[in-house]
């Protein structure tokens, strides 16, 4: 890589066609590369490129990688040659159609009047309008018009450059045509901004630019989705857009494009190149929240609350339990401001096909706090107070969200807000030796109460379920020895013969080890097996859900439920996933907490397949042996 990265440093870096994709009836063909085909793409590169240059350090803050280091310096070095002319000539349409738009409407009558950036509402403001759209349509077109652009297999098309909030390097990429009906075609990407026109363009609405830290609030309702601390570059990141823009806008919208790149100092992100590195960059972004939301608090309205998203994962585990330094400053910017949390739900706005969430355990929700100004009279309590009140609410909480659609990977971020919702109550929450309690020893004794609820749980399962569950915590799908499984068999009302026989584990040579969700038998009849636990009708389900999809799964559960003996009961199942993606994700036991929080979120969409399934009735003995 270090020879690579020279080279690319060196501008010795190229480009080899690898194939070509073409369209036959309802296909793909994928044709070896010609040299018709490469002398095509060899244009040469346009004069008139948008200004810009790519920022030395990451787009990410808190990432140390950074394209810059193969050599691309400019924004218009991340385009092919090809690209470049594409996009150029696009831009410079965008002119020409405003002169036609505007010579229409005069000879349609329509008084010329002043232009949009002045507030004019005749044939200038018009034409300026829709000159703005298609420049916002050229500037959403390089998102996939540049060579950054992967080539997604499972859909055969090409994908955007920006499925994360980063400018990745990659080795191969796809370019698309810009003319057609298929992704990367400027009349596609363009129809993609009309379609929202179509639906919000009739409703009346203003923008405006400000600092959030400093403008009034005044008779505002607000909600807002902040920014995540140090996890995403906001400012460097629009750079990418706003070149273009610029180049294709700036004579109709001079005041908003007349910097050279997005203005950056004001920027409320914890960015150590701005800031003198990482304690000015916490200070600046820690005061900066706090100086919002006291100023929102300032002038807030009493009859309605303010709401706030957020969509960051408690990803820092030490002494004080798991938690995030951007929940951290959120939550203290919100209390220290003088607010209340008086309600949270989670959202599902997270898409999953989105590329930071492929394989991975990442929230599906944006969590959304409900906030109120806090009274002036509010009492104090201390730590041993805190915590009653917290055991006293939040089981019931957590258990109405678990009943809810909450996906098992967002639980710990929305059961921040009935938590912070009591710790917020009182003016100031004191430690056994007189200092106020901060938000983050808070946030431990939520998760700490959070990991009672789920333990509790247990007590209500069958005795196999209850083995399993906590020979699972041990070991996972592991091998563990067979004598300390039968302690703990015993110990549950169980023998680990039974749970061999009845096909939960495999006994061999001394060794005791889990069937996993994969391996149960597909040709399972849960009517004709003689006892059932909620731990196997969940791994015969997961198995089921990612072979045959949620009507089977519906079909599966619907039957279960009829077993004469109820042995399944269909929380009880739901509950068992919840319990076992905690558990492993704490041991970061990623593809079982993905099969376990894949299942509970699908879980509403199964109960409903189950309630339509049509009902398979089986008459069978039950042999009841020694053990059972």
């Amino acid at each position: 890589m270090k020879y690579i990265r020279a080279e690319g440093r060196a501008r010795r870096l190229g480009t080899q066609l690898m194939t070509t994709v073409a369209e036959s009836g309802r296909r793909r063909v994928y044709l070896a590369p010609s040299s018709e085909h490469e002398e095509a793409a060899e244009v040469s590169r346009p004069v008139d490129l948008p200004d810009g240059s790519l920022p030395p350090h990451s787009f990410s803050p808190n990432s140390a990688q950074t394209i810059t280091i193969y050599g691309f310096k400019e924004f218009s070095d991340l385009f092919t040659s090809r690209q470049l002319t594409a996009l150029t000539t696009f831009s410079d349409l965008v002119g020409e159609a405003r002169d036609r738009v505007l010579a229409d409407a005069l000879t349609a009558g329509i008084p010329e009047g002043d232009r949009l950036a002045s507030g004019g509402d005749g044939a200038a403001a018009y034409a300026d309008a829709v000159a703005t759209y298609l420049g916002m349509g050229v500037s959403r077109l390089t998102d996939i018009a540049n060579a950054l652009c992967r080539w997604e297999n499972t859909k055969t098309q090409v994908r955007n450059l920006f499925g994360r909030q980063n400018v990745p390097m990659i080795w191969d990429f796809a370019e698309a045509p810009p003319f057609g009906k298929a992704a990367g075609a400027f009349e596609v990407s363009l129809g993609n901004l009309i379609k929202v026109i179509n639906v919000t363009g009739s409703l009346p609405g203003t923008t405006q630019q400000a600092d959030a830290a400093t403008r009034g609030y005044e008779r505002i309702l607000l909600s807002t989705d902040p920014p995540y601390y140090d996890n995403i570059g906001y400012s460097d990141l629009s750079d990418f857009f706003y070149v273009w823009l610029r180049r294709s806008l700036r004579d109709i919208h001079p005041k908003l494009l007349s910097t050279m790149l997005v203005p950056k100092a004001e920027e409320l992100v914890a960015n150590p190149y701005r800031h003198d590195g990482k304690a000015g960059a916490e200070q600046f972004f820690e005061h900066g929240f706090r100086e919002v939301f006291a100023s929102a608090r300032a002038t807030a309205f009493s009859e309605y609350p303010i709401t706030v998203f957020y969509a960051f994962k408690q990803s820092e585990t030490g002494e004080a339990g798991t938690s995030s330094t951007g929940w951290q400053t959120l939550l203290e910017g919100m209390i220290d401001g003088g607010w209340s949390i008086t309600a949270t739900w989670p959202m599902r706005s997270e898409m999953s096909n989105r590329m930071i969430a492929s394989g991975t355990n990442a929230l599906a929700s944006s969590i959304v706090l409900s906030l109120r100004p806090r009274s002036a009279d509010a009492p104090t309590t201390d730590r041993r107070g805190l915590i009653a009140a917290l055991e006293a609410e939040l089981p019931g909480a957590l258990r109405t969200l678990q009943q809810g659609a909450i996906a098992p990977v967002d639980l710990p971020q929305a059961a921040i807000g009935p938590g912070m919702a009591v710790f917020s109550r009182y003016t100031k929450v004191l430690e056994p030796d007189g200092t106020p309690m901060s938000v983050r020893s808070a946030l431990a004794r939520i998760n700490e109460i959070l990991d009672q609820v789920l333990s509790e749980q247990e007590g209500d399962f069958d005795d196999t379920t209850r083995f399993a569950i906590a020979w699972y915590r041990q070991h996972g799908y592991g091998t563990g020895k067979f004598g300390d499984a039968g302690n703990l068999a015993r110990a549950r009302a169980t023998s680990v013969e039974f749970m061999d026989r009845a096909g939960v584990l495999t006994s061999r040579a001394g060794k005791v080890t889990f069937i996993r969700p994969a391996d149960t038998p597909a040709g399972y009849d849960v009517l004709a097996d003689a006892t059932v636990s909620a731990w196997e009708a969940l791994h015969h389900l997961i198995r089921i859900l990612a072979a045959d999809g949620i009507p089977a799964a519906g079909q599966f559960l619907a039957t279960a439920l009829t077993r004469p003996d109820a042995a399944i009961e269909a929380d009880a199942v739901k509950e068992l996933a919840f319990l076992l993606f905690s558990i492993a994700d704490k041991n970061r036991w990623t593809t079982d907490a993905l099969s376990f929080n894949t299942l509970a979120t699908s879980w509403p969409d199964i109960l409903d397949a189950s309630r339509t399934a049509p009902v398979v009735e089986t008459q069978a003995a039950f042999t009841f042996g020694e053990d059972e």
